[in-house]
């Protein structure tokens, strides 16, 4: 919790440059060396200037002792005047997840659940905004997918856990998802959509009254599991909540290069089905460049030697979804 000790003003952010093929991020793999794979790219500044991002950069070393951390990562930004609080994010979104899991098939396991919550709100812990009450559900589909609502709600697919070999790319997983929940996207996304429909102040006005009103509001828009499945994030948000989710990760002590492990299962899912894409990674950067990001920031990290892989916990999860019934067939993922 040293990093959480930090004062706000001097906590450490930046986005990498990144623009390399998967083929180059893979020869860094192979040669630790990668200060050559900095020629390739442009420059941290030129990149921050086009994408329109402000960022600072802080060295760890004295603080943590590691002997070659430079730790950067986005910024994640205050609240602006007018946007709703911590407290109104957290009771909208339970609102809205109360609606969503009318209409979503949830599995509930104790064992999986128990070893899903503990990581999300260990990962939660070393994130940008760790106070909100984070839980993780897992959807009854076999579809490949995640997603977060605001509050901290995350839901993990079935799919998703049967695809993910090793507890380090499950970390990967749940710390993108909570670092779209710190970057604010979605509810900034479900704000933009009730200003246009002209519903945010009946939602504002109701948010703590139980009449139905936000529920019917939610309704009047396709529902709650429509309404998330437009919440298509830019690129710009999804490279945010990569590196948000990649520090997390290395905060909390599992092994970064779970990310490089999980971003190639699912490169590798995607060419079994012919090179298409996912559904749910349409609005990602392409897969390759998500690749020589991670790599960029993995030559910049020192990573523990203790850093966690795998374990016990997640073998057991493993093996109790094997034990499952299928999901069910009628369920149509948005």
């Amino acid at each position: 919790m040293l990093y959480n000790r930090l004062p706000e003003a001097a906590r450490p952010w930046a986005i990498p440059n990144f623009s390399c093929p998967l083929r180059r991020a893979l020869a860094v793999t192979a040669n630790p060396c990668a200060s050559r794979l900095a020629a390739c790219h442009l420059t941290r500044r030129t990149w921050l200037s086009r994408a329109g991002i402000g960022a600072a950069a802080l060295t760890l070393r004295p603080l943590l002792g590691a002997s070659n951390l430079i730790a950067q990562e986005p910024r994640v930004s205050a609240r602006l005047p007018g946007s709703l609080s911590d407290a109104e994010e957290v009771a909208l979104g339970r609102r809205f997840a109360a609606e969503y899991e009318r209409e979503t098939p949830l599995l509930s396991n104790p064992l999986i659940d128990q070893h899903l919550n503990a990581m999300a709100r260990e990962l939660a812990n070393h994130s940008q905004r760790p106070r909100l009450p984070y839980r993780v559900k897992v959807v009854n589909s076999s579809e490949v997918n995640a997603s977060s609502i605001p509050g901290g709600t995350l839901y993990v697919y079935r799919g998703m856990l049967d695809l993910l070999a090793t507890e380090d790319e499950l970390a990967a997983v749940l710390a993108h998802e909570i670092g779209h929940v710190a970057g604010r996207h979605a509810i900034k996304q479900l704000m933009l959509t009730f200003q246009a429909q002209a519903l945010l102040k009946p939602i504002l006005d109701n948010l703590n009254k139980q009449n139905g009103i936000v529920e019917k509001i939610i309704l009047q828009l396709g529902g709650a599991a429509a309404l998330l499945a437009r919440l298509n994030f830019n690129r710009q948000d999804e490279t945010q909540a990569d590196l948000l989710g990649f520090y997390e990760v290395l905060r909390a002590g599992w092994d970064p290069r779970g990310y490089v492990k999980m971003l190639a299962a699912l490169e590798t899912l995607e060419r079994s089905q012919g090179g298409t894409s996912l559904p749910f990674m349409s609005s990602h950067p392409p897969t390759s460049e998500r690749f020589a990001a991670i790599q960029q920031e993995l030559a910049r990290v020192k990573i523990p030697e203790d850093a966690r892989t795998d374990s016990l916990d997640f073998r057991a999860c493993k093996a109790a979804l094997k034990l499952l019934p299928p999901p069910p067939r009628s369920y149509q993922p948005q």
